[in-house]
């Protein structure tokens, strides 16, 4: 596959991802039901239907590393109090998500990208946040198997 489908395929899947968690911070502040939407990111956007699966969240420092679907939705949705930590990432009142990749890695079918994002809240504020997102592919979609995020250093 050429650089630019890939690249492609990449910039697909992170617009999938940032629309699902925008639209889950939507439907929660309305109080309408997320559960389809949580099942969309789980199955649609994360490979756990393929494989397993590594997280390392942005704003975990007890259970750094995840790899469960409970534990992932306790980081998203912080309501499972599988991870008494959470708070519910995708649940705060994101405005918009725009990925920035730095590079983008093909390697015998090894997927990588790595970058920063940009979460702006409700009061035009942004948090930078860097990431790593290792993918598999699945017929002709990229499904997400690693996905590290941190914040930038500060020292």
């Amino acid at each position: 596959m050429s650089d630019q489908n890939i690249e492609n395929l990449v910039e697909d899947t992170q617009q999938k991802w940032a629309s699902i968690v925008l639209e889950i911070g939507k439907k929660y502040k309305n109080k309408s039901d997320i559960s389809d939407l949580v099942s969309d990111l789980l199955h649609n956007i994360y490979a756990f239907d393929h494989c397993d699966i590594l997280f390392k969240p942005t704003l975990a420092k007890k259970v750094q590393f995840r790899s469960k679907k409970e534990e992932f939705e306790s980081y998203f949705l912080g309501q499972n109090k599988v991870c008494k930590e959470d708070t519910g990432f995708a649940i705060k009142d994101w405005q918009s998500i725009k990925f920035e990749n730095y590079k983008i890695v093909d390697y015998n079918g090894s997927v990588i990208a790595m970058g920063n994002y940009f979460f702006e809240d409700n009061e035009k504020k942004l948090l930078k946040v860097e990431y790593t997102f290792g993918f598999i592919r699945v017929n002709d979609q990229l499904k997400i198997n690693l996905h590290h995020s941190s914040l930038p250093y500060n020292g």
